[in-house]
């Protein structure tokens, strides 16, 4: 809401069309936790909705991932909930690194940033040991049966060995677990999602339908022979209330179509045959020359300056990025790679990627993100002291929140930030803004019509 305060004071012109977009994004934001929270670990993202989380990287489930995930489902048949985490790089921590090789605290961690929504077991493996929370119970018992139990080398050993716990830990507690027995079918992924849609849309559309056809069935009203009385600013004539569930149809449509976007793109499943095609508006734009982008100076992994200014004369993408989140930030990052990838190389925009953790702008963290997120060439880091990012993280109306949180001993840095992308015309000036989610198609458009 501040953000569009400010925008009111700048006096840029909203249409319809915007504020529909701006309804359509903050909605499917809000609608969506798992996909939509901005950094820290993400396990506990998740493990909101998943019984297991095995890398933050995306990659195909080995024999043993899957072995553990029947048992899983074996045990959430049985009524022995119990989810897991396996954690087998420092990587898979996102910004609360300080916690690896130490299941323990994690555990505790991880149990507390599930618990508002999941009061279940949780097993945590490490390469070098075992963490176990249940809130309200004791843990001492449960430390006593992983004790015995040995953890193999790489993440196949972590998920073999993860299988032998929970099946310890289900026969301390008297309940025998047979994988083959589970007949439950398994998630198809963005299949089982696409059905929700189809039943929510249709659900959604009847109740639209029928609220219009009882509107058009319906006696006709005396005519008034007096005035009739003030309508308070803002509020909708009576009459005009039978729309509201055509225009809840309409929204639902509009919500849950990126939101299974984005789980697609996540799973690294194609969205689909014709999802390339919908070019979806960026929630704001700005015509030629209205609004220049705000200028700064920072610096890349290498010390390097890096600033607006040294742009001009090419399309630029402006992005906030942590380079310790693990869920949407990587996302992103692979997006624009397929944006600058799909255009020719003469009309190829720079992409400036400016931190918002300043606990992370070490380069072996730049460098990593630039390996593993395999980064195009056209990609460049921009970080600086604290005061400047602020500076800079104000000035493009970016919000960053820091909580400072602490396990035992151990303080954990726990960043989020809005998730957005601007672009920026060849003379400097801001021509539109992104906000997740969005798609590589829309961010083409924009930039092919700047060319």
């Amino acid at each position: 809401m501040r953000w569009l305060i400010r925008c009111r004071r700048r006096h840029v012109h909203v249409t319809g069309a915007v504020v529909a977009g701006m309804l359509v994004v903050a909605l499917g934001w809000a609608g969506f936790v798992p996909v939509a929270r901005g950094d820290g670990d993400p396990a506990s993202d998740f493990l909101l909705t998943q019984q297991a989380f095995f890398t933050s990287e995306t990659t195909a489930e080995s024999p043993p991932q899957r072995e553990l995930l029947s048992l899983l489902r074996a045990a959430q048949l049985a009524r022995f909930p119990i989810r897991v985490a396996i954690i087998s790089s420092e990587y898979d921590l996102g910004s609360i690194t300080a916690l690896w090789r130490k299941p323990r605290l994690y555990a505790r961690f991880l149990g507390i940033e599930l618990s508002a929504t999941r009061n279940q077991r949780l097993l945590v493996v490490m390469p070098n040991g075992f963490g176990f929370d249940w809130p309200g119970h004791s843990h001492a018992a449960a430390y006593g049966v992983l004790a015995q139990v040995p953890i193999g080398p790489r993440s196949d050993g972590l998920a073999t060995a993860a299988q032998t716990a929970v099946r310890r830990l289900a026969s301390a507690a008297g309940v025998r677990l047979t994988p083959a027995a589970d007949r439950a079918a398994r998630p198809g992924g963005g299949g089982s999602i696409w059905i929700w849609l189809a039943v929510a849309i249709a659900a959604a559309t009847a109740i639209g339908v029928g609220a219009r056809r009882r509107r058009r069935t319906a006696a006709p009203r005396r005519r008034q022979t007096t005035a009739p009385a003030a309508q308070p600013v803002g509020q909708s004539p009576g009459r005009r209330w039978w729309a509201i569930p055509g225009l809840a149809a309409l929204m639902m449509l509009s919500i849950a179509t990126p939101i299974v976007l984005v789980v697609d793109l996540r799973s690294g499943e194609a969205a689909g045959p014709n999802a390339a095609s919908i070019i979806i508006p960026p929630p704001f734009s700005w015509g030629a020359g209205r609004r220049p982008a705000p200028g700064f100076v920072l610096r890349d992994q290498n010390g390097h300056r890096e600033s607006i200014a040294q742009f001009r004369g090419r399309p630029l993408i402006v992005t906030f990025v942590d380079p310790l989140c693990r869920n949407l930030c990587p996302l992103e990052a692979h997006l624009l790679n397929q944006v600058v990838g799909s255009m020719r190389v003469a009309h190829r925009p720079a992409i400036l990627a400016v931190s918002v953790d300043v606990y992370a702008d070490a380069r072996a963290d730049l460098l990593q993100d630039e390996h593993k997120w395999e980064l195009v060439p056209q990609w460049h880091w921009a970080v600086g002291r604290p005061a400047q990012l602020a500076a800079v993280w104000r000035r493009y109306q970016i919000g960053v929140n820091v909580v400072h949180k602490r396990i035992g001993s151990t303080r954990i840095n726990y960043i989020t930030h809005t998730e957005a992308a601007y672009v920026i015309d060849a003379t400097g000036h801001e021509r539109a803004l992104f906000i997740w989610p969005f798609y590589p198609q829309d961010v083409e458009h924009v930039l092919r019509e700047l060319t």
